[in-house]
């Protein structure tokens, strides 16, 4: 059972503009895993005829961490796990993380746009714990339209 509870938080809307880009990161610490929860994203596009944006969560190896520009905030929400056990966390890349794989993807418009997605207890992704491929789960866009970007996932610790 995952004793210890994160959000991460991408600490400002960001503008996406035209192209595929991860927007978050979240990052499984050394020795343990993490179980994704939940997350969610929004867009504040104005035009309503924009094409919908392709959202979606992908997982990495970290092979290369990609170059992110924003500093997500990490959180505890609740559990008692201390130091050395909370993920970290990156986002609004300019240079992609490799490898990345998508699991699943949804359309979500870019007109006041909202996804958010809570996973069955027992179903929810999660990365491998030390040693193996799956390092970090993240979210990426892409968009058609220049847009702000919010977005946020919830990981427990496993492991």
């Amino acid at each position: 059972m995952p004793s210890g509870a994160y959000i991460t938080v991408l600490e400002a809307p960001f503008a996406a503009t035209a192209g595929a880009k991860t927007a978050l990161m979240v990052i499984a610490p050394a020795n343990s895993g993490l179980v994704v929860v939940e997350f969610g994203i929004s867009f504040d596009g104005v035009t309503a005829t924009a094409v919908p944006a392709l959202v979606e969560l992908v997982s990495s190896t970290q092979a290369t961490a990609g170059t992110g520009t924003g500093t997500p905030t990490v959180t505890q929400v609740r559990g008692r796990v201390t130091g050395g056990e909370a993920p970290t966390a990156s986002g609004r890349h300019s240079a992609e993380p490799t490898a990345l794989v998508r699991h699943r993807a949804w359309y979500v418009p870019q007109f006041m746009g909202l996804l958010v997605v809570q996973f069955p207890l027992g179903r929810e992704p999660e990365t491998d714990d030390s040693g193996g491929t799956i390092k970090a789960y993240g979210i990426r866009v892409n968009v058609t339209a220049n847009v702000n970007v919010m977005c946020y996932m919830e990981t427990e610790k496993n492991g």
